[in-house]
């Protein structure tokens, strides 16, 4: 049996057999020829949780990528295009898409049904249209629906594939656009909230062990270009993209006294950060990295604006406790881990994991959809043609990503399983599906209020639960009738 493995070498599987669709046809005769088995579709396999995971039978829909641009102003796209052809072929066009993540390996389905994001704006999974998908209807039979409206649509825009296999999808784009960008240093959260008036694409960064913040303050311009953008490219590329990655590595890996890592971001990156100089470039080229060149174990936090800056001084307590026996929380903290029952495990956790890279943090509008992360509360129930106001529906998204190897990481492992379940209970913080991810389906019910909707939609969809796992049993719930 072949051995499927993700991008993060954290979680691996064997399918009952992997297939690879030319086209739909061939999708629903796979479904077909499997009347018992269960069912996973992959994409790049980017992910860090569990949701791709199957005994039965697994789709690369890599094939399925064809890239279409209608009249509406709107492009039709084959679920296995990664994003990074898509803004290619849109780009032809002088177009692009209205969000942007940080990296553009994923295909665009997977992105979307995890609910991927970008800064400043909504997740990637606001703005599907529509979807085409192959389920099984309640006869066992496979079939094709196209979802663009209603509850429907804002189930299927961040699905964790729990509707059946979406093989295209409709989404939103506008024309391209460029980005000034430049970096400055803070000492104060309320400092970078006061640039985000100017600057509202702009993402910062918690520098540990300095406890200081680095942001780029983006926003759209005029410009096309700066007279030295490609300066400015090149220094991205091998400062940030290349060294400082090589380095955390590197501290991670082979180097791993803490007094290193604190004198690393002590005394050393600070003098290798340009500030204060003013580019213009495409947004695709300011928005993404390659940070998938190295690869890292991620887990992602979010958490309403007003929430942010109480967690965040929780988490820099947290990564001070993990890397030293001597670090301790408040009395009122280490009151509500006695609470949660979880004050053990923490002392048998105390001085085992350093955290050694940047913790990026980035501004998520509302989304328009069931579970995407930045959803929200559904008091509203906003019809999927509306636009959501800014301010305090807004999202924080934090990111926290580890360069050890595969074989060392229970400390970071342990870090991450403290650290979701107590931001979901200290601040409703919500962890990325498609990072790593051990919140359960009692604990999710109480953070996604339409949690419910959601696994109703799932029955109609998919009423013998062909497309669950285990992991998804876990954490949305069974949803088979």
């Amino acid at each position: 049996m072949t051995t499927i493995e993700n991008f993060g070498e954290n979680v691996s599987f064997q399918p009952q057999g992997i297939y690879f669709p030319e086209n739909v046809d061939e999708l629903l005769q796979l479904m077909s020829d499997h009347p018992e088995s269960q069912f996973r579709a992959i994409g790049s396999l980017h992910s860090w949780s569990d949701v791709t995971i199957t005994t039965g039978v697994l789709l690369n829909l890599k094939n399925i990528d064809s890239v279409t641009i209608t009249e509406r102003g709107t492009v039709v796209v084959g679920a296995g295009c990664q994003i990074k052809n898509l803004l290619a072929a849109l780009s032809k066009k002088k177009m692009t898409l209205p969000s942007v993540g940080l990296i553009a390996e994923q295909t665009v389905a997977g992105a979307t049904a995890t609910g991927t994001h970008g800064s400043g704006r909504n997740s990637l999974s606001h703005y599907i249209r529509s979807v085409s998908i192959a389920h099984f209807d309640e006869d066992g039979r496979p079939v094709i629906s196209t979802v663009d409206s209603g509850t429907e649509l804002l189930a299927a825009r961040c699905s964790l594939g729990l509707m059946g296999v979406i093989f295209e999808l409709e989404l939103e784009i506008r024309p391209e656009y460029s980005i000034e960008e430049h970096g400055r240093h803070h000492s104060t959260l309320n400092s970078i909230f006061e640039m985000e008036k100017t600057y509202p694409l702009q993402q910062f960064y918690l520098m540990p062990w300095s406890w200081s913040y680095f942001a780029h303050h983006r926003r759209e311009t005029e410009i096309s270009a700066s007279r030295f953008t490609w300066v400015y490219r090149i220094y991205r590329l091998f400062v940030v993209d290349v060294l400082l990655h090589i380095v955390a590595m590197f501290l991670a890996r082979f180097f791993r006294f803490k007094w290193a890592i604190r004198f690393f971001y002590r005394a050393v990156l600070p003098f290798t950060i340009i500030r204060n100089w003013k580019v213009a470039d495409r947004s695709t080229n300011q928005l993404t990295m390659n940070h998938h060149w190295f690869r890292h174990l991620e887990i992602e936090l979010f958490v309403r604006r007003e929430k942010l800056p109480t967690a965040m001084d929780f988490l820099m307590d947290a990564l001070k406790v993990f890397a030293d026996q001597k670090s301790s929380f408040s009395k009122v903290i280490n009151e509500r881990l006695t609470a949660l029952g979880i004050e053990k495990e923490l002392e048998n956790a105390r001085g085992r994991y350093c955290h050694h890279f940047p913790i990026c943090t980035r501004r998520i509008m509302e989304d328009e959809t069931l579970l995407s992360m930045a959803c929200g509360n559904g008091s509203e129930k906003p019809e999927c043609d509306q636009r959501p106001t800014e301010g305090d529906r807004d999202w924080f998204a934090i990111s926290l990503i580890s360069f050890q190897h595969p074989s060392d990481r229970d400390g970071f492992f342990a870090f991450a399983n403290f650290i979701g379940p107590c931001f979901a209970q200290f601040f409703g913080g919500r962890s990325h599906w498609g990072k790593y991810n051990q919140l359960s389906h009692e604990t999710n019910l109480r953070l996604y209020p339409r949690l419910d909707e959601f696994r109703e939609v799932i029955r109609r969809f998919d009423p013998e639960g062909r497309f669950q796992n285990k992991w998804l049993d876990r954490t949305v719930g069974q949803t088979e009738s």
